[in-house]
């Protein structure tokens, strides 16, 4: 066994392998005061939270859940649901363009049997809906690095041609 002193690579020397003591052994208090902060601000809602918009028209509900806050580069998820007390002969939701701009849309559940772009508005054509019957339309999407400040619109549910209730929806986009 050699007795020789340790060779230390060049700009290394005893008191880099020495014990650490006093503050320089633990975490800095301000790493945990930083994360502290940002617990608080999501538990208040600050950093993304989700809403739900309902309008009433006459015998059509319609509703939108989707996220109020929301930040860039995140996925979420919007549900559209519509109820009516009579039938609907042809359903059609339709989804002003701008509330999905620089947005990527992946999902649509269900499918629609048609789907168009018209009058400033994503149109999705379905079945007839009998009177009483839920209908839920989900969509799922992913807001683009791009956006800074938020997209708003307005969702609206047809008869065919003809508008039975519409909602102004907005999401606010954090960095």
């Amino acid at each position: 066994m050699s007795t020789d002193p340790i060779a230390f690579p060049e700009g290394i020397d005893e008191r880099h392998i020495q014990p650490v003591s006093g503050w320089q052994h633990h975490a800095s208090p301000l790493s945990l005061a930083v994360f502290g902060v940002v617990v608080a601000l999501a538990l208040a809602g600050m950093l993304g939270h989700e809403r739900e918009w309902t309008v009433q028209n006459g015998a059509t509900e319609l509703s939108v859940h989707m996220p109020a806050l929301i930040r860039n580069g995140e996925f979420l998820e919007m549900r559209i649901g519509v109820e009516s007390a009579e039938a609907i002969g042809e359903l059609v939701i339709g989804v002003e363009q701008a509330i999905w701009e620089d947005m990527t849309v992946n999902t649509l559940i269900p499918a629609a049997t048609e789907e168009a772009s018209e009058d400033g508005e994503f149109r999705f054509t379905f079945a007839d809906l009998a009177a009483g019957t839920p209908f839920l339309f989900k969509v799922d999407a992913q807001v683009n690095p791009d956006i800074f400040g938020g997209n708003e619109g307005i969702v609206t549910v047809y008869d065919g041609e003809e508008p039975l209730a519409e909602i102004r929806v907005d999401v606010g986009v954090l960095p």
